[in-house]
């Protein structure tokens, strides 16, 4: 998309010194490395016969950047600087680098949904800009005949069009990095009321956690950082019928191979954390918490009954010592359904489920750490934890110091 966007201001020609055909082999090499990690992953996410909907948004994320790559590739190495028959089809396969940002955000929602798929709502929204900026990125259809091999005059009748269609380009490209800058927004926000779902939920979340997720984000910021950057100087290069410098795209394409690389990486290896049916509702960032239960069947008589059932769980049957304990579990082993223990945490103890096992796994510790000579690591799997690192940041939340020093 950005190689086409550099057509409109009239500079790509044919590389004239070895520096320019140096960096032109250097930025086909790096969009054909592209191509190949896309097309691979993309296969191997078809593959899967497990949860096929969460997967497909990626799928098609890769599919579709691997596409585009790969069939620029070709149009700059058989074809460069024209606006001949692989331009064209370049265009074509490139507007699906449209979707992207959808798409990816498409699969965070997918990843994090609680219980089954539903369909995106207010889908139109979503096209809305899709279809503007492809429109936008498609009048380059509309670019005078012979125009990337010779200069327009100034009082040539196809000037305008051509300036016309350049601002089209450039505005299209001005929303596409809006759209990039907006799903991040949202994968953010998503994230964040997935971590507070997960402490609902589940006693250990290390192993559900998308931290890999923040890693995208970063990739992703710094393709835009650079993407804003070649924009104002395709726009600069515009204005003052110059070319624009050949490295630019270069380092667009290192970070566009970058994030590919990060999202293949860690993509491929995530599963779905909350995969049983909704236990109070959907996983909506926005929801008035004091509406939660305003439906509830309970009264606090029966709250409380079910409150010290859950004490007793800890206390007495030590539930907590499970490390792969979850609130389906809880819920199970005391005989009431997983919305009223949600209720009754939120509501009579004032207590998530992360916080209310991990405290009691913290006070066993504790005892432990004062009245045994195991190691620490021992009474930390003991005690229900998965791993050291964990153990360790939740001691340090609870007690404000480390096990060690408390031993001390």
């Amino acid at each position: 998309m950005r190689d086409c966007a550099g057509v409109v201001a009239g500079h790509i020609t044919l590389p004239d010194n070895q520096v320019e055909q140096t960096q032109m082999t250097l930025e086909l090499s790096i969009s054909i490395l592209t191509t190949g990690i896309c097309l691979f992953c993309g296969h191997l996410l078809l593959l899967r016969r497990q949860d096929t909907g969460v997967y497909l948004p990626l799928a098609l994320l890769f599919l579709f950047q691997g596409a585009s790559s790969g069939v620029g590739a070709v149009a700059e190495a058989y074809d460069p600087g024209t606006l001949g028959i692989l331009f064209r089809l370049s265009l074509l396969v490139g507007g699906l680098e449209i979707t992207l940002p959808f798409l990816l955000w498409a699969y965070v929602r997918a990843l994090t949904t609680e219980g089954p798929l539903e369909r995106i709502p207010k889908l139109q929204y979503h096209l809305i800009p899709i279809v503007f900026v492809l429109v936008c990125f498609w009048s380059l259809f509309f670019l005078p005949e012979g125009f990337a091999e010779t200069e327009l005059a100034n009082d040539d009748p196809q000037l305008l069009r051509a300036v016309l269609v350049a601002l089209a380009v450039l505005l299209g490209d001005v929303v596409f990095m809006a759209m990039i800058a907006t799903y991040m927004y949202l994968i953010v926000r998503r994230l964040l009321a997935y971590r507070r779902r997960l402490r609902d939920v589940f006693a250990s979340t290390e192993n559900r956690e998308l931290t890999w997720i923040w890693a995208i984000l970063i990739s992703t910021g710094l393709y835009l950082c650079v993407s804003v950057g070649l924009t104002v100087t395709i726009l600069s290069g515009l204005l003052a019928e110059d070319s624009f410098d050949s490295w630019l795209p270069i380092l667009h394409s290192l970070a566009l191979l970058c994030l590919f690389w990060t999202i293949g990486i860690w993509g491929l290896r995530q599963r779905p954390g909350l995969t049983r049916q909704p236990l109070v509702a959907p996983l909506e960032p926005d929801d008035p918490k004091p509406s939660k239960y305003e439906k509830s069947a309970l009264d606090h008589d029966r709250l409380e009954r079910i409150a010290r059932k859950i004490e007793a769980a800890m206390v007495e049957d030590v539930l907590y010592r499970d490390p792969n304990l979850s609130l389906w579990d809880l819920a199970k082993h005391i005989g009431v359904t997983s919305h009223y223990v949600s209720q009754a945490l939120n509501t009579n103890l004032n207590k998530s489920f992360f916080d209310l096992v991990n405290g009691w796994r913290i006070k066993d510790a504790i005892t432990q750490l004062n009245t045994t000579d195991q190691t620490i690591l021992a009474i930390a799997y003991d005690v229900g934890f998965n791993s050291r690192s964990a153990f360790y940041k939740a001691f340090k939340r609870e007690t404000g110091t480390t096990p060690s020093d408390l031993r001390k």
